[in-house]
């Protein structure tokens, strides 16, 4: 406590005690005192000095005026608490909403890619199941494999297509200007498709159409995915383990397959 607070208030208990004292004065010495034993002391000593009458009625008003108080400071205490819970909602609403805007934007695959950055080509295997291959020629960040199968007019119409990010950083490491496998379709026994485009629905670009000759796959092609049958019957039929999971049971056997499955993509044609 300062003296100089104390000087201060010991000045203003008079006219506090006159009622000549603004409701500011009266406030600051009701704190003081409260916390000041020797100013709560003296102004004890003053008020009982006063006429009884004079104290009395001086007494009943300054309950009153300490009740007022109280009741201020609570809707002070409530509207400061109203508008700290306001800031923490509007606070996490803002970092809430800049992680949903942030996800859309960077996580989600959700524009197509325009048609001229990659072009796509089919090859029907021995099993009438087509392989889709695509040529990056004009891509150089992430993406996403969209395959979408619609039935209009009882005709099943397959779409192909990339996603991309809204904003899409470009990827050093992405596969620009090479070829891959982008899906198998049919694999599962579905020989019905009626018609195969590149691109979503609404921007599209015909590639083939039941009825149109189709290029067979070449012989390195048809034994890659031999092969790649075999590794994952193999895969199929390891022993488990008592949690359920996979038990490799020769690591170098496991290796072998994937040298051998690398060596054959590298040998298609149609991947070069």
């Amino acid at each position: 406590m300062k003296k100089n607070d104390c000087n201060i208030v010991r000045d203003l208990m008079p006219l506090v005690l006159d009622r000549a004292a603004s409701d500011e004065s009266r406030e600051m010495v009701e704190e003081h005192i409260a916390a000041c034993e020797a100013c709560g002391k003296q102004y004890n000593a003053m008020k009982a000095a006063l006429p009884d009458g004079l104290r009395m009625e001086y007494e009943e008003e300054q309950k009153k005026f300490i009740h007022a108080l109280k009741a201020m400071r609570k809707k002070k205490l409530k509207r400061r608490l109203t508008v700290l819970a306001l800031s923490v909602i509007l606070c996490a609403a803002a970092a809430f909403g800049g992680l949903f805007a942030y996800d859309r934007l960077v996580n989600r695959y959700s524009v197509p890619v325009d048609n001229s950055l990659y072009s796509l080509s089919l090859a029907r295997l021995a099993d009438g199941s087509i392989a889709v291959t695509a040529d990056f020629h004009g891509i150089n960040f992430d993406t996403q494999t969209n395959v979408a199968e619609l039935v209009e007019d009882d005709r099943t119409v397959c779409y192909l297509y990339y996603s991309a990010a809204p904003l899409h950083a470009v990827n050093s490491s992405a596969r620009e200007g090479t070829k891959s496998l982008m899906t198998l379709l049919g694999s599962g026994g579905n020989q019905s498709i009626s018609e195969i485009r590149q691109g979503a629905e609404e921007n599209s670009i015909l590639l083939w159409t039941a009825g149109e000759p189709m290029p067979a796959a070449s012989q390195e092609m048809e034994a890659y995915f031999a092969l790649d049958k075999q590794w994952m019957a193999w895969w199929d039929n390891l022993p488990e383990s008592e949690d359920g999971a996979y038990k490799v049971l020769n690591a170098m056997e496991d290796y072998s397959w994937q040298a051998r499955l690398e060596e054959a993509w590298l040998a298609v044609p149609e991947w070069k």
